[in-house]
């Protein structure tokens, strides 16, 4: 499966970028690429990081958007701005869930259910080709997800809080 590609970033770059939430046009780009079928697994291969737990997934397209997963039970749902569901993980071995709507942002973690404010608007800079889209949330403590694109418009890191600010999960493209 070929990296995300300048499809991925026009797409990303098209997007207004007003809250957390992503409509399914948003996701159009990202999709495209994750769908092509491909005969080099390694072109979806991934490192997840969180906390001390490292473990490498495969990007699959999955129920509009993508699923990072592998054989060790590690679950990532990303919607294309947000990683919206994850489980496993290691040793923790959870379950979590960020879900946004019109009073804010929920994490959900072995059902306990935290709301903090919306997250703000998502907001990009570029410098030498590489584009950083960050946005800040306000949460236990106020804290950044981030997603990086190259200048080939592959999107190769994804950086974001699946507890409202205290943990990260970190995906970067191998």
């Amino acid at each position: 499966m070929k990296a995300l590609r300048i499809s991925c970033a026009l797409a990303l770059l098209s997007v207004t970028m007003s809250g957390c939430s992503v409509r399914s046009s948003q996701l159009s780009g990202i999709l495209e690429v994750f769908q092509a079928s491909t005969e080099n697994y390694m072109d979806s291969a991934w490192l997840i990081r969180y906390g001390d737990y490292r473990a490498q997934v495969q990007a699959l397209p999955f129920e509009g958007g993508v699923l990072f997963s592998n054989r060790e039970g590690d679950q990532l749902y990303f919607n294309g701005w947000t990683i919206t569901r994850a489980s496993g993980l290691g040793t923790l071995r959870g379950r979590w869930s960020v879900d946004d709507d019109s009073r804010g942002r929920h994490f959900t973690k072995r059902n306990r259910r935290t709301t903090f404010p919306s997250c703000s608007a998502w907001q990009s800079l570029t410098v030498r080709g590489v584009t950083e889209y960050t946005q800040t949330c306000p949460g236990a403590n106020d804290y950044e997800n981030s997603i990086l694109v190259n200048s080939e418009g592959e999107i190769t890191l994804i950086r974001q809080s699946l507890s409202g600010g205290s943990s990260f999960v970190t995906l970067s493209k191998l």
